[in-house]
């Protein structure tokens, strides 16, 4: 198991090493998509960690009406909207009953190059 992982670069190349121990060596630009990758799937794990408390938030918005999620996976909306329909705390102190019944997923802001100029 890996306890530590070092980030350096040589040049136009990116280095990775446990310890004093050269794991990886690989170009900025697969570096760079490798990030990317490593941050995707880390998001998703935190997703996965953090569910009840996102379908708990989720619940809240429904319950107030909001016409919009937290996430965009099918069993966090369901427990969302479970938690918002009979959760006492919430019921409580948001009377008047879940005003929606959609969710259309999580907004996120995508990215991608630029349009070229003609």
């Amino acid at each position: 198991m890996l306890t530590s992982i070092t980030v350096r670069h040589e040049g136009r190349r990116v280095l990775l090493f446990s310890g004093h121990v050269l794991i990886a060596e690989i170009p900025w630009r697969l570096a760079d998509e490798l990030a990317k990758a490593i941050t995707a799937k880390a998001r998703r794990a935190e997703e996965e960690e953090k569910g009840e408390a996102i379908a708990f938030d989720s619940a809240i918005l429904l319950r107030a009406g909001v016409p919009f999620s937290f996430s965009n996976r099918l069993d966090i909306l369901k427990l969302a909207v479970k938690e918002a329909a009979w959760n006492t705390r919430l019921r409580r102190y948001m009377p008047g009953g879940v005003k929606s019944k959609e969710a259309f997923g999580c907004p996120g802001v995508r990215r991608h190059d630029p349009k070229p100029k003609e």
